[in-house]
């Protein structure tokens, strides 16, 4: 069997990756003719069972094939087929080919914290019903699987570690052990796991078992599906098992299914508030969307105040949307838990009840999801919530594109918003842009909000350069978990010069270092060049300009108030100021003494 590293390495490429990496025999024997009738194989749409065999099944229902989760990640069902009944990968005739119509996961599937996969298992329906050969039956009790007991594997693969697959069904039998046991060399075991094998090594499911069957028997001797084939640390090694998805936890999900004959199931949530399922604060749900057009309804009941926080989890890409008691919508979120999946945040000032609608995220989405709720007390400071109009800057994962601009022309600016959604008040200490340069924060944000407040800020874009140009907004607050708020900032210079005039406005100014000394020109009687310097401290600073036009200079604080001006020296027509100044932004426009004052000059900046 393969370690998980290699397991995640390998899994997301789909059924082909797949070929080489899953878990086969070892140790065992050849089966007999139609000794396991419900032995399915899944081969490559196209292929022969003997290339394109790449993980085994069971036949569970007429037109329901069980497999393991990880088999058919990424893998549509217009890609597999199945291989039905046969024992001879070599000889199609042995076994009975069907199309797949349907892939549906577990929606809890997927890779825990300590690395383990947990509910691997996924559903395909078949394209028609399958009546040439028999069912197997799932477990009935948990008793049947408890330590100790005697299963059987069966599969085509690998007869050693690394070696090849069989072309002929092959079967072992292996002890049922404990998963405190099996945990010792493999963490993150849980309810949805089996474990299987023996502390000496030599047998095992090896490389290409992957989803075929764990076997186990009831009392009058029939096979029964016990678990699938999963996952472990290479094949058949001393002190190490294999590692099993446990049927029996899943077996009411898969009962929805294949209990009804084959059909699909009734839905499993109501599509309105009035009948809607509970959905318990601080606990979660599972769902199936078993038509494009269903809709699924939770109902919330908060009893205090916080904040609310309803998440999916899953493969299956879902939309939520969040409703007050009355049914009207107050918010939605397509993939705001990052990937497929939705997070809905409201703050609440006392408990109250709500509706979670859950639908796909296009008229043909189906197939599972999971959702939870949590409730968290109030906070005491705010919770920051970031707009450009009526667009969502969510923390870490939202970028702000600003389009195409011709490099020092006209600049663009873009209004954000900061609502403080918390119960507290929300302190912001300062909205900057790193690095400097086409990117430029124009106006503040306010230093303090109240619950419930919004505060609005400028930043403008001005093309410095060609190509593509990218900063990040920082937004400095109290926030405990989204502290610095940071958003990406996108854009693209072309045309225009780089060694052109300079911003005519604050919003437009011209960022330049301190110290510095910067080229610039008037290019009319109208042109005025506008400057804009930070200072990491306080200290004394001159500004003027060098050269022979005659220039007049005026000094302004970051927020646009005027602080003083200057005209000649007492040697030439260029201006001198000195003047101490506070850490700060600060704009400095030089204009011509009148409107024949037109040509080169330099800033300089000491």
């Amino acid at each position: 069997m393969k370690t998980k590293t290699l397991f995640t390495l390998l899994a997301l490429g789909g059924a082909t990756c797949l070929q080489s990496a899953e878990t086969r025999i070892v140790g065992g024997t050849n089966t007999t003719a139609g000794a396991y009738p419900f032995m399915t194989a899944l081969v490559e749409k196209g292929a022969s069972p003997s290339n394109g065999q790449f993980c085994g099944a069971a036949l569970v229902a007429p037109q329901w094939v069980l497999t393991a989760g990880h088999c058919m990640e990424g893998t549509p069902a217009s890609s597999v087929e199945v291989w039905i009944g046969g024992r001879d990968l070599r000889n199609t005739a042995e076994g009975v080919r069907v199309a797949v119509s349907q892939v549906i996961m577990h929606p809890n599937y997927g890779e825990n914290s300590q690395g383990a996969l947990v509910y691997d298992f996924c559903l395909l329906k078949l394209a028609r019903a399958v009546t040439e050969r028999s069912t197997l039956p799932l477990v009935e009790t948990s008793a049947q699987v408890a330590a100790g007991i005697t299963s059987r594997a069966v599969g085509w693969g690998a007869t050693s570690e690394g070696g090849s697959g069989s072309q002929i069904l092959r079967q072992v039998d292996l002890p049922l052990v404990s998963l405190a046991i099996a945990g010792q060399t493999v963490p993150g075991l849980g309810a949805s796991h089996l474990a299987a094998g023996r502390v000496s090594g030599g047998i095992d499911t090896c490389q290409g078992d992957s989803g075929g069957p764990l076997l186990v028997k009831n009392a009058a001797g029939q096979w029964l599906h016990g678990g699938t084939v999963s996952f472990g640390n290479g094949c058949a090694r001393p002190g190490e098992y294999g590692i099993y998805g446990n049927t029996i936890s899943v077996k009411s999900w898969l009962q929805n299914y294949i209990g009804g004959g084959g059909t699909t199931p009734t839905d499993d949530h109501s599509n309105t508030t009035t009948n809607a399922s509970t959905l318990a604060i601080n606990g979660s749900a599972t769902g199936q969307l078993e038509v494009g057009s269903d809709k699924d309804v939770f109902r919330v009941q908060a009893l205090n105040a916080g904040t609310l926080v309803i998440t999916s989890s899953g493969s299956t890409d879902v939309v939520g949307e969040l409703l007050n008691s009355a049914g009207t919508l107050l918010s939605s979120d397509d993939n705001g838990a990052g990937g497929v999946n939705f997070r809905l945040t409201r703050t609440l000032t006392a408990g109250a009840t709500f509706f979670v609608r859950v639908s796909g995220k296009t008229a043909s989405t189906t197939g599972g999801y999971g959702v939870s709720a949590v409730l968290t007390s109030a906070p005491t400071n705010g919770e920051i919530d970031v707009m450009n109009g009526t667009v969502a800057l969510a923390h870490n994962a939202s970028s702000l594109d600003y389009g195409t601009r011709t490099v020092n022309g006209t600049a663009l600016t873009k209004t954000i918003t900061i609502y403080n959604r918390g119960q507290g008040a929300l302190a912001i200490n300062s909205a900057s842009i790193s690095p400097a340069g086409s990117f430029t924060v124009n106006t503040q944000p306010a230093k303090s909000l109240a619950a419930g407040g919004k505060t609005s800020f400028i930043v403008g874009f001005k093309a410095q350069q060609s190509g593509p140009i990218s900063a990040t907004l920082s937004i400095s607050n109290n926030d405990t978990d989204e502290n610095p708020y940071l958003v990406t900032l996108t854009g693209a210079g072309e045309g225009g010069s780089t060694s052109g005039d300079h911003g005519n406005t604050l919003a437009t100014a011209s960022v330049v270092a301190f110290p510095s000394t910067t080229p610039a020109s008037i290019a009319s009687g109208t042109d005025v060049d506008v400057f804009k310097f930070t200072l990491t401290s306080s200290r004394s600073v001159t500004l003027k300009t060098t050269g022979a036009l005659d220039t007049y200079g005026t000094l302004y604080n970051g927020s646009g108030a005027y602080l003083t001006e200057a005209d000649d020296t007492t040697t030439d027509y260029n201006f001198r100021i000195t003047r101490t100044l506070a850490a700060g932004t600060y704009y400095l426009v030089v204009e011509g003494y009148d409107a024949s004052e037109i040509g080169a000059y330099s800033l300089v900046i000491q």
